[in-house]
Formats: C-alpha cells, sequence, structure tokens
C-alpha cells in the first residue's frame, strides 16, 4: 500500500506540474522555463508573487518558484546550477499534503519510487536527492 501511495504522489506531481506550468504559460509568456520566470522577476518584468484570473498561483523564492491550482495543489520546482527544473522528496511531501493525500508517503518509500522512476529512464537524478523528468 505505502508503495502505490508513493507512486500516486510523484505521478500526480508530475500531471499538476505539467498542468499549472501549462496553465500560468497561458497566462504568463514567461513560464514555458522556470529559468525565464527567475529571469523575469530578476529584471522587474513579472511580479514575485501573482494569481492568474483563472486561479493559478505561482511565487518565486530563492532559485525556484511554488505553483499553485485553484484546487491547492502546490508544485514547489528548484533551479539546479545546471540549469534544469528538479524536485527533491521534501517538495513531494509538500505536493502530497497539499491535495490531501492521506497517508502522506514515508520520505523512503518517495525516494526508492523516484529512483525506480530513474531506472525506467522517466526522471533522472542530475543532482544526489534531486529529480527531474527526462527531456
Amino acid at each position: 500500500m505505502t508503495r502505490n501511495n508513493a507512486a500516486d504522489c510523484v505521478r500526480s506531481f508530475m500531471r499538476c506540474r505539467r498542468h499549472i506550468g501549462a496553465a500560468l504559460a497561458g497566462d504568463y509568456p514567461q513560464f514555458p522555463s522556470l529559468h525565464q520566470v527567475l529571469e523575469a522577476v530578476r529584471a522587474g518584468e513579472l511580479e514575485r508573487k501573482a494569481q492568474s484570473g483563472t486561479g493559478f498561483t505561482y511565487s518565486v523564492h530563492g532559485r525556484g518558484c511554488l505553483m499553485a491550482g485553484p484546487d491547492g495543489a502546490q508544485v514547489d520546482l528548484d533551479l539546479l546550477l545546471d540549469g534544469s527544473e528538479a524536485f527533491d522528496v521534501w517538495r513531494l511531501e509538500v505536493f502530497a499534503r497539499s491535495v490531501g493525500m492521506s497517508p502522506v508517503p514515508p520520505k523512503d518509500a518517495l525516494v526508492q519510487e523516484c529512483y525506480d522512476l530513474v531506472q525506467r529512464r522517466v526522471l533522472e537524478e542530475p543532482e544526489p536527492g534531486w529529480f527531474r523528468l527526462v527531456e
């Protein structure tokens, strides 16, 4: 049961990332990549926090961005040194809580699921403990 819960969490996170990102890109042309969002915020071309007319929100922090859908689902990504958008297990836990997943999958199950997806070439591990979708 824990294993399936972790798999559901990771796959739901990836689906929500695509859905929320696409919705925000429709309202903000800077949203095709996190790099472009961070550059636009730093240049003063995009607010650090905003909510679209359709209820999607974003909040830029440090080297990343927390995005949320109108349903409260939160997807947080960081920009790594190599320029890739990535997440760690802590961000998966935040996502699980935001969508009301109960129980929240344990860290070890989430880590194992991510490594299984790395083995299946769905995810990559560009830095230890950080994961990104294979392009």
